[in-house]
């Protein structure tokens, strides 16, 4: 039986979804192409690329050069230096934050340490280090813009430091321990140890402007999600995952106030539709659905509901994008802006 949609050996296939408001990708047998756009739909201006990440992405012609995606700056990247130890590599790692604010260079100036390059706005900002690398590790990147590095303390290679900056590449402190998870200008210590996250605990993201991040706790496939109070130690409420049947968490998306999961509901068709109709994805439809709980206690605030079923398919690109004050939710053909206050007044499809 065919898997495919068409009945012959395909000769061309393209590809475009939407990275960020006004910025789309496209791929295909030509290569890949972001197209950044005007408010009033002109082009801007388009780019051939290499390699494409939420935040930046690498330009084609240009050695080691990137392109912010939610910000117009390139960066071109020192040449690294060749490796001198067999087997040893000296590539670095880069990242950003999706809003593209943050950029930065992870790399090796000698075997077995570890230095961070970190831009702002473009703009080289901070070298941080080098130290001596720590097992292999790499930094952290929260999205606030701020990192956490474990190395080792000295060469004597038994003890571990954390290093943080904040969202400007500034050295925060210098602490002896060992990080796993980076906070808003910090780092969690050991934070399997205090409170007890519950089993197979994963974080989810940050609440803007404190220190009180989201968790999820899982046994097999029942996810719950906990919300921990860092500055007082403690669990502020723990609630099972929104949403009815078997759902899945597409993506979740914070505000001061709210909490927003992006969520796939399996549909249950009426009678109507006859035992026998589905539509593919295993025989299975999934109706997307937004459930916003209330940072201060977790409760329900309000739902919104898409009129009608779908394959949902792309549905791995959906992901909320905080741009300044705005929150977006982009998915691979649509990208909407959400108003807190359309939530909290339930208007517009929120019950």
């Amino acid at each position: 039986m065919s898997t495919t949609d068409l009945p012959g050996a395909s000769k061309g296939k393209i590809e475009t979804y939407w990275l960020a408001p006004y910025v789309r990708a496209s791929e295909g047998l030509g290569g890949k192409t972001i197209t950044w756009f005007a408010e009033d739909g002109q082009i801007k201006r388009q780019t051939a690329v290499s390699g494409i990440e939420p935040g930046f992405v690498d330009i084609i012609g240009k050695r080691e050069t990137f392109q912010g995606v939610n910000e117009d700056w390139q960066i071109t990247l020192p040449p690294e230096p060749p490796p001198v130890e067999s087997g040893y590599s000296m590539s670095g790692y880069i990242t950003s934050t999706m809003d593209s604010r943050v950029f930065v260079h992870e790399f090796h100036p000698k075997p077995r340490w570890v230095a961070l390059d970190i831009y702002v706005h473009g703009k080289l900002a901070n070298m941080v280090g080098p130290f001596l690398q720590y097992q292999g590790r790499d930094f952290e990147l929260n999205e606030d813009g701020s990192t956490a590095l474990t190395v080792w303390k000295d060469e004597s290679h038994t003890m571990t430091q954390v290093i943080t900056t904040d969202t400007n590449g500034i050295i925060r402190f210098r602490v002896d321990g060992d990080s796993s998870i980076v906070a808003p200008g910090g780092a969690l210590l050991h934070p399997d140890t205090r409170p007890n996250l519950g089993p197979n605990p994963n974080c989810i993201g940050w609440i803007p402007a404190t220190h009180q991040s989201l968790f999820s706790t899982s046994i097999g496939f029942e996810y719950r999600y906990r919300l921990i109070d860092w500055d007082k130690g403690k669990s502020l409420w723990d609630i099972p995952c929104p949403g009815d049947g078997k759902p899945q968490v597409l993506s979740v998306g914070f505000t001061p106030k709210l909490i927003i999961f992006a969520v796939a509901e399996l549909y249950k068709p009426g009678p109507w539709r006859g035992a026998e109709w589905f539509l593919g994805n295993s025989g299975k439809e999934w109706i997307r659905t937004f459930h916003a709980v209330n940072v201060q206690d977790g409760s329900m605030a309000a739902r919104w509901q898409a009129h009608y079923p779908q394959r949902l398919v792309g549905e791995e690109r959906d992901h909320f994008l905080s741009l300044g004050d705005k929150l977006f939710f982009v998915t691979a053909g649509e990208v909407v802006e959400l108003n807190p206050e359309d939530i909290v007044s339930k208007k517009n499809g929120w019950q």
